[in-house]
């Protein structure tokens, strides 16, 4: 029986989730973000569903952090030695 997520954060919902059997995983099961942060809004199948063990259940989850992360290029980038050799009067 799935159980009701709506309104656990994320990460407990998955731990509740395990516990019960069941795989929690986003709507785009692909996509960059793991469903570890942020609060479940919707959830399919319902809660109380019948389903096999180790089903998927498919949650939404809202208010998942700031979204920053590692990003390349970083910014600003670092001077090159070759092209500051001539500025800086070292060379």
């Amino acid at each position: 029986m799935v159980p009701n997520f709506h309104g656990k954060q994320a990460l407990d919902a998955w731990l509740t989730g395990y516990d019960a059997g069941l795989l929690l995983q986003s709507p785009d099961p692909d996509g960059p973000h793991p469903v570890l942060n942020g609060r479940v809004v919707a959830q399919r199948p319902a809660p109380g569903a019948q389903v096999e063990r180790w089903a998927a259940v498919t949650v939404w989850i809202e208010g998942g952090g700031d979204g920053s992360g590692v990003r390349e290029p970083r910014r600003p980038l670092p001077q090159h030695r070759e092209a500051t050799k001539f500025v800086d009067g070292c060379g």
